[in-house]
Order: structure tokens, then sequence, then C-alpha cells
């Protein structure tokens, strides 16, 4: 197995350990002996594979290391007959790479841009370096070269999920679940043992714990860039840290999309937004409305926020966010916050991280942005966990396939990344009055 695929079995094994202790404390008791034994047993697994990821890790880098070429030597004769040697440089890079991170950042770069050239290329030089230096240039297998396509290195599929994180607001607050098909259910618990008071001479009133299924069907997301065919050694490294970028921009801002205003067609992938959920029709308790007028960003007072904070249950506020846009940030929140009192010296100057009433303030590109705009009928903003009533399920890495065809007139290649992923909002409120982890405010006019 690779670092990423033991680092994401850990995960799994610590997320079912969680979700143990989650279902005592959601029923305000401790573990019982076949639930601690479970718990414990998927931590040990957990701490297990994240050992056994750390040693393969060190693995690859001592052989990386260990198999990495000299650098070139030259030899300059001087003028008195004296002859010095000239090292060349191994590594070219124009400006500072931004998407791989860490102290071997400029190295995975390299390596990045060296399966670049030689499997996107057919470069045969860097096709060679690649398997001297233990790069596998895996093909996928619905074919090969043009007519499939080569699965990215682990350097920079890891430099794609970071940035995607980094990039997407979903991924960073659904819950996240590696699927091992492309459907897989979950299971998800909707009612607990009711107590009843017992008379002497009375039967116990049974009940039982009840569960439905969460269903992930992954959706295969791609998207398709361009790269001049002139590529040199000396550029290897910032087209790498360029395409790594685009990649996990374009599947981050899609992500973000299904995952809040997906409205069940092709274009969301059929997925279904939270915000789109909140207004069906079925979910009217998964909202409050704002106080009349108030459907504009200069409309939205405190009173409206404390009605959200009021509505968010008990069991979601640990967790809890805001969940708004930029401009929803800075022409609501800041505006209160100002009108308070505003900012001291000391967080002028150094900054803090935005909260609001304690609470931290998320900040998404595609919620609603313009401040002049009237957002009647929609949901502006919302607050609450996101991680409970939305999972994102994750099918597979990324896979790069390239067609040296259609952008020949430009002398360009055409570079298409996909990856493979579904978001469900399987949790945002019931009918009227029935509260979910997130609430959202309703613009009324």
């Amino acid at each position: 197995m690779t670092v990423l695929e033991l680092r994401e079995k850990a995960h799994a094994e610590a997320e079912a350990a969680r979700e143990i202790k989650d279902k005592a404390d959601q029923e305000s008791r401790g573990l019982n002996e076949e639930e601690a034994l479970a718990f414990d047993k998927h931590l040990r697994e957990a701490e297990r594979v994240e050992q056994e990821a750390n040693r393969q890790q060190k693995l690859e880098e001592t052989e990386a290391r260990l198999n990495k070429a000299e650098p070139k030597k030259a030899t300059q004769e001087l003028a008195n007959g004296a002859r010095i040697e000239i090292v060349q440089p191994d590594l070219f890079i124009h400006g500072q790479v931004r998407a791989f991170k860490g102290a071997n950042a400029k190295r995975d770069a390299y390596y990045a841009g060296k399966w670049l050239l030689g499997t996107i290329m057919g470069n045969a030089e860097a096709k060679q370096w690649c398997r001297e230096h233990g790069m596998e240039i895996r093909v996928q297998t619905e074919g090969v070269n043009t007519a499939g396509g080569f699965v990215v290195p682990d350097v920079m599929e890891r430099a794609i999920i970071e940035l995607r994180e980094t990039y997407g607001a979903a991924r960073r607050n659904a819950r996240i679940m590696p699927m091992s098909s492309d459907h897989s259910i979950i299971p998800r618990r909707t009612g607990g043992v009711t107590a009843y008071f017992v008379g002497e001479t009375t039967e116990i009133t049974a009940s039982d714990k009840s569960w439905n299924q969460v269903e992930l069907t992954a959706r295969k997301l791609g998207a398709l860039t361009r790269l001049s065919s002139d590529l040199s050694e000396d550029s290897i490294i910032n087209i790498a840290d360029d395409l790594a970028q685009e990649m996990a921009y374009a599947f981050s801002v899609k992500e973000d999309q299904c995952a809040i205003d997906g409205d069940g067609t092709s274009t969301y992938g059929g997925m279904t937004g939270v915000r789109t959920k909140m207004i069906d029709g079925d979910h009217a308790g998964s909202y409050v409305s704002a106080v009349t007028p108030g459907d504009n960003f200069s409309e939205i007072d405190a009173a409206d926020l404390t009605n959200v904070m009021a509505a968010l249950p008990m069991y979601a506020r640990f967790g809890a966010k805001w969940h708004c846009s930029p401009a929803c940030k800075a022409a609501v929140f800041d505006r209160l916050i100002q009108a308070a009192g505003g900012a001291t010296m000391r967080e002028i100057e150094g900054g803090v991280s935005p909260r609001y009433m304690g609470y931290p303030i998320e900040e998404w590109s595609n919620m609603p942005a313009d401040p002049g705009t009237a957002y009647a009928s929609v949901i502006i903003l919302f607050f609450g966990d996101y991680s409970m009533a939305a999972t994102l399920g994750t099918r597979r890495g990324i896979t790069v396939k390239v067609s040296d065809q259609r952008y020949l007139e430009y002398d360009q290649i055409g570079i298409q990344a996909t990856e493979r992923f579904d978001v469900v909002n399987h949790d945002v409120g019931g009918a009227s009055g029935v509260r979910g982890p997130v609430v959202g405010l309703y613009g009324v006019v």
C-alpha cells in the first residue's frame, strides 16, 4: 500500500472510534463493555497503520535520497593552465514553489515535473530517470498513453489533495469518508433507547435504537487544461507546481458548489446542496427567517444572528461555525463587531481568527456575496456543525489523461484530470420546528 492509502486507512479507523464515542456522548453515557473493546481496537489499528505509514514514508525518502543522481560536473581551464570543477545545478526553479509543501517541496516538484516529461511528454530520458529514482509510471486500466491515462505520483497527489483541502470549504468541514467501491452505504442513527418511569407492577416499555442509511455514489469529475508542447528541463518544476494548483482549485470549486448549491441536476453530478435542501419544502425546520426586512447584508442585524444561534440544538454547538461568503463576513459580521466596539489595536496589528460570538467564521466563495443584491427566499448564511450534516465520500486519487491532438493548432497538449467523489447533505433538519445540526438564515423582503 502507498503512504497515502495507509494514512487514509488510519483515518478511517480513527473515524470509526470517534463514531463509537460520539454515539455514547449523544446518549449522555459512558462506553459499555462491547463499545469499549471496539473503541480500543480501532484506536490500536489506527496507531499501527499510522506507524506503518511513517515507516513507509521514511523508506521512500531514504531510497529517493540514495538513488538521487550526483550533480553533473564540468571542468573549465583557466588561463594559467589550472582546471576547476563547476557543479551544475540539479534543480531549476523560477519563483516560489506554491503547490508543494514542506522541507522537500522543491524536490517533490522536480520529481513531479520529471514524471510529466516522462509520461505526458513521452521523454525517454525522463522515463529512465523516473525508473532509476523509484518513481512508478502507473497506467490506469482502461488503456495506455493517449487512449487511457497515467495515475499521478504520490508526491503530486499529496500536493493536489492538500491544496484541495486548503481551497475547498466542503473538505474542511464535511465528514470525509473513503469509499472502497463506487457505491457505499453508511449506517446513520436516527433514534435511541427511551427511559420510562415504571410502577411496581407495571411492565417496562421496550424501545430500540433506530437506524437508516446514507448512500454514497462516486461521481466522476474532470478538469481540462492546456500546456505548451515545448517543455524544457528548466521549467518542469514550475509546470508541475502550476498544474497541481490548477487541478486542486478546479476540483475544490466544484465540490463546494455541489455541497452548497447543488440542485440534483447533471450540472452538479446529481448532488443536492445544503442551501437547496433547506428550502425544498420538506425541511422548514432547518432555517429561521430574518426579521423583516432582511434580505440583504445591510439589513441583517444581531437579532437575526442570535435567532439562528438559538435554534441550533445543543449537540451541534461544540463544533459549530458560521458559514458565509467573504463578502458577507465583511458586510455583516465585521460590521456588527465594529458597531459593538471594534477591534483593539493589538488585534488590528497581529490579526485574529475570524469569530462572532465566540464561534469561528468559515468563508465559502460560492455563497451569496453581493452586498447590493436582495437575497429574498434563499439561505443567506448558516450556522452549525457541518460535519454532522454532510458526508463527502472520496473514491480514489487523481488520474491524468493526455491528448496531443486536440490543441494541435496551438502547439499545445490537453491535460485532463479526474477524481471520483460524492457529497450527501443527510441531516439539515426536518419539518417546522425540527432542528438539525445546521440552521440557515432565510432572507425576507
